[in-house]
């Protein structure tokens, strides 16, 4: 957000930073047109314009996207010499689960067993209270896997102390369905090696879900437009404020996201380019 907001304050665009403790706590803010934009993954996003999930009962009707940032990675991690090669081989282990004050984190870890044609069921259950609290059970041998954002800090400094290894998702259709009846914006991604990308020392199969930048529905299309203009037309400034922007793409800010819409200020914007309809695909 503050790479987005110095690159529109350098090009006529005044965006205010204002900080919040989570994406839970200003997607509802944004809804409500108390804050015009607001960064947060597709994930959360479908909970909360469909009103499931953590958001079950409480649709937020007034959330548009602008567009599509950078995909997330959320992928099991196992110790590089452990002989758990495949989801399945979790069975019997010790997974990090509950997550009472990151629900979204319990979603991702039940459907990345359900990948493997796997419950809570089948494996031994190790409460914690977040993600990072799951990585701090890994490092002290307490869990045989921990779940985490490809590229977190996080992740690098677990490595340093118990080298880790990338588990991979099984990428057929019937492996992926059962994961998107928890997590159905994911797709399947083939993930290569990279600076940054501890736990990845050969291409693995992943799956991904996207980040966006929202709005509310009643902000003025030709803002929208401009903010659109501006992320597509300076990638290098984004990337550089920023390292992990130079992940985003400006030929895939848009796809057809169900029940996420386009906000028509960034409609426009995509017509005039000829890139709506999108022709990116997932």
């Amino acid at each position: 957000a503050a790479a987005i907001a110095k690159v529109a304050s350098e090009n006529g665009m005044n965006l205010r930073l204002q900080p919040y403790s989570g994406q839970s706590a200003f997607v509802p803010g944004v809804n409500a047109g108390e804050i015009e934009f607001g960064i947060a993954n597709e994930l959360e996003t479908h909970y909360a314009v469909t009103g499931t999930a953590i958001y079950k009962g409480k649709p937020q009707p007034h959330l548009r996207a602008v567009a599509i940032l950078t995909p997330l990675y959320s992928v099991f991690f196992v110790a590089k010499d452990s002989p758990i090669k495949t989801i399945p081989d979790l069975k019997g282990k010790r997974v990090p689960s509950g997550f009472a004050s990151q629900r979204v984190i319990d979603v991702l870890t039940k459907g990345g067993l359900a990948n493997g044609n796997l419950s809570y069921a089948d494996v031994h259950q190790v409460p914690v209270p977040n993600v990072v609290g799951g990585a701090n059970e890994f490092e002290q041998g307490k869990a045989d896997m921990f779940l985490f954002a490809l590229g977190s800090g996080k992740v690098a400094e677990v490595n340093a102390k118990v080298p880790v290894r990338v588990l991979p998702v099984d990428h057929s259709k019937e492996a992926m369905a059962r994961l998107r009846k928890f997590v159905p914006v994911a797709y399947a991604t083939l993930l290569k090696p990279g600076k940054g990308r501890a736990g990845l020392d050969e291409p693995t199969w992943a799956y991904a879900y996207d980040y966006l930048v929202l709005v509310n529905d009643k902000v003025a299309d030709d803002v929208v437009y401009k903010l659109a203009k501006l992320l597509h037309d300076h990638k290098q400034e984004l990337a550089a404020n920023f390292g992990a922007l130079s992940g985003f793409d400006p030929k895939r800010m848009n796809k057809d996201m169900g029940p996420i819409k386009f906000h028509p200020g960034a409609i426009k914007y995509y017509k005039e380019i000829g890139e709506w309809p999108s022709k990116s695909g997932s």
